[in-house]
C-alpha cells in the first residue's frame, strides 16, 4: 500500500508557479487557499509568481491589494522581491507615480526597505515615460537615504539623461559614481559616447573614449558600431573603415550591425565597388545578409540608375529564402516609377498584395507621383481614390499634388472639392496647397476665386511666401491685369518684413521690365 505523504509548502510552491505559468491564475489562488486551510504558513515566497502574473495582466490594482492588505493580515510580511515585482508591474503600467508612493511606504516600515534595484525599478519607468527630472529626483532621493547606487543603476541613468541630450548631468553621474569608487564599465562608456555623437561633439566622445582607455575598459562592439555608424552618418566613410579595420585587429568580431552602418555609408555616397565588397567580406565571415542589407543594395542601386542590378538583387532576396518586405517593394517601385517603367511598377505593387503585404502611403504616394509626372492622370486619380478607400490618410504633398493634376487637366471643380476634403480628413493645407490652388484658379480664370483664398489663408494663420507672390503677379498678369503701383508696394512690403532683400530686388527690376510704374512710397521701403 502506498503511503500519503501531505504536500508541504515547498510543493505548493511548484504548484502555484505552474498554475501561473499555464496561464491558470484562479488555479494558483485556489493552490494557495489550500495552503492557509492546511495551517502551512506560508512565505512571502508563495506569492511572486501570484503577483507577477497579475502585474502581467495589468491587474497591478489586484496586486497592491495583496501586497498592502492581505498578506499583513493573512500573517506574510511581504519582501523586497514581492515589492520589486509591484513596482515592476506598476511602471510597465505607466504609473510611476504610484510606484514612488510605494517605495516610500517601504521606507517607512523597517522590514522591507527599499535596495538599490526597487529605485532603479522606478527611475528606469519614469526615464520610459519621459519625466526625465522626476527620475533625476528620484536617484538624489535615493543618494540622500544612503542607499549606495550599484554600476546598473548608474548605467541607467546615465543611459537616460544621454537619450534626452542631457549630458551635464549624465557627466555628473559618472564623476559621483567615480568618487562612491563605483567603477564605471564599457556599458557606462558607451552611453557617453553614444550621447556625445548624436549631438555632433566629437571633441567631447574622443575625450569619454580617452577616460575609457585611460580605466583599462576595452572597447566591445557597441562602441565600434556607434563610433563606425555616427563617422558613416557624417560622410566620413574611409574614417569609419578605419575603425572597422581596428575593430577585426583588436580581436572584437564585427557583427549584423557593424556591417549594415558600413554598407549604408557606401550605399548613401553611391559607392557600389567598396559596397559589394564588403558584402562579400560579410559573407565569407559567415554572416548572410538580411532584409535590412538587402535593402540597402536595393536601394544603392536605384539611386544610382542602375535598376536591372537592383532587380537582380530583389529576385535573390528570395532566392535565399527572405520574403522582400514593403521597404523592398516601396524601393524598387519607387526606381521603375523614375524612370518611367509603370507597368513594371504596378506589377510589383500587385504581386506585393498577392504576398499579403499592404500597401502604405508611401508606396501609394510613389505610384501616384509617378504616374503623374509621365501624364497618366487618369490612373493616378484612380490610385488616390483607392488609397483613400483602403482608409490610408493621404499627407498634404499627395492631396496638393492631386489638386494640381486637376486643375491642370481643367477640372477645377473636382480641384476644390478634394481642397474642402483636407480639413475632413484631418490634413491641414499648408501655404504650397493654398498656392497651388490660387494658381489652378488663375489657370481657370477665376479672379473671385483667388480673392477668396487669399482671404481663407490669412484667416488661418498662413502667410503666403515668395512663390505664393511670385503666382500672383503671373496670374494677374496671365490675365491682362497689370499690377499697380499699390499692388507692387504690399508685395514688397510683405518681402522686407521677412528679411528677403534679394527676392525685393528682383521684384524691383522684374517690376521695371514690365513697365510698372514705381513711385516714392516704393523706393522708400527698398530704402
Amino acid at each position: 500500500m502506498v503511503k500519503k505523504v501531505a504536500p508541504d509548502i515547498a510543493t505548493y510552491t511548484i504548484l502555484i508557479s505552474c498554475c501561473c505559468g499555464a496561464g491558470c491564475l484562479n488555479l494558483g489562488f485556489a493552490a494557495l487557499g489550500q495552503i492557509f486551510k492546511t495551517g502551512l504558513r506560508a512565505d512571502a515566497g508563495i506569492f511572486t509568481p501570484l503577483l507577477r502574473t497579475l502585474c502581467a495582466e495589468k491587474r497591478t490594482s489586484d496586486a497592491v491589494n495583496i501586497v498592502v492588505r492581505r498578506m499583513p493580515e493573512l500573517g506574510c510580511t511581504p519582501d523586497v522581491f514581492s515589492h520589486t515585482t509591484l513596482l515592476k508591474g506598476l511602471c510597465d503600467e505607466k504609473k510611476c507615480e504610484e510606484a514612488v508612493e510605494l517605495i516610500h511606504m517601504m521606507a517607512e516600515d523597517d522590514n522591507c526597505p527599499p535596495n538599490a534595484v526597487s529605485y532603479t525599478t522606478v527611475i528606469g519607468g519614469f526615464f520610459k515615460e519621459g519625466e526625465i527630472r522626476k527620475a533625476y529626483t528620484l536617484f538624489r532621493e535615493m543618494l540622500d537615504h544612503g542607499i549606495p547606487p550599484d554600476v546598473v543603476t548608474c548605467n541607467s541613468i546615465i543611459d537616460g539623461l544621454c537619450k534626452v541630450k542631457a549630458m551635464d548631468k549624465a557627466e555628473e553621474v559618472l564623476r559621483q559614481m567615480i568618487d562612491e569608487h563605483i567603477m564605471p564599465n564599457c556599458t557606462t562608456y558607451n552611453s557617453l559616447i553614444h550621447g556625445y555623437l548624436s549631438l555632433g561633439q566629437w571633441k567631447e566622445a574622443v575625450r569619454i573614449l580617452k577616460e575609457m582607455f585611460r580605466d583599462g575598459q576595452r572597447l566591445d562592439v557597441v562602441t565600434y558600431n556607434t563610433l563606425i555608424d555616427c563617422l558613416c552618418k557624417s560622410g566620413l566613410r574611409a574614417e569609419a573603415r578605419e575603425i572597422f579595420n581596428s575593430m577585426i585587429q583588436s580581436g572584437e568580431n564585427p557583427n549584423v550591425a557593424t556591417y549594415r552602418s558600413l554598407l549604408h555609408g557606401y550605399a548613401t555616397k553611391g559607392d557600389l565597388v567598396e559596397m559589394n565588397n564588403l558584402l562579400d567580406l560579410m559573407v565569407q565571415n559567415g554572416m548572410q545578409p538580411d532584409h535590412h542589407t538587402f535593402n540597402i543594395q536595393i536601394h544603392a542601386y536605384c539611386k544610382c540608375g542602375r535598376l536591372d542590378e537592383a532587380m537582380l538583387t530583389f529576385n535573390k532576396m528570395r532566392q535565399q529564402g527572405l520574403t522582400p518586405n514593403i521597404v523592398s517593394y516601396g524601393t524598387i517601385i519607387d526606381g521603375l516609377c523614375r524612370i518611367g517603367r509603370l507597368d513594371n511598377a504596378i506589377a510589383h505593387f500587385c504581386q506585393m498584395t498577392d504576398h499579403g503585404l499592404s500597401p502604405n502611403i508611401i508606396i501609394y504616394s510613389t505610384l501616384i507621383h509617378g504616374f503623374s509626372m509621365h501624364g497618366k492622370w487618369e490612373k493616378a486619380e484612380e490610385l488616390f481614390y483607392e488609397m483613400m478607400d483602403r482608409g490610408i490618410r493621404p499627407t498634404v504633398v499627395v492631396f496638393t499634388a492631386m489638386i494640381d493634376k486637376l486643375f491642370k487637366e481643367g477640372k477645377d471643380t473636382e480641384a476644390q472639392k478634394l481642397f474642402d476634403l483636407m480639413p475632413i480628413a484631418s490634413v491641414k493645407p499648408n501655404v504650397v496647397s493654398y498656392t497651388t490652388m490660387i494658381h489652378g484658379y488663375f489657370l481657370a480664370g477665376k479672379l473671385d476665386e483667388v480673392l477668396k483664398l487669399l482671404d481663407d489663408m490669412l484667416s488661418v494663420g498662413l502667410k503666403p511666401d515668395a512663390v505664393t507672390f511670385n503666382t500672383l503677379l503671373d496670374g494677374m498678369l496671365s490675365m491682362g491685369l497689370k499690377p499697380n503701383v499699390a499692388t507692387c508696394n504690399t508685395l514688397i512690403d510683405s518681402y522686407c518684413e521677412d528679411g528677403r532683400i534679394e527676392d525685393v530686388l528682383t521684384l524691383f527690376r522684374e517690376m521695371l521690365s514690365k513697365a510698372a510704374k514705381t513711385d516714392t512710397v516704393t523706393e522708400n521701403i527698398i530704402s
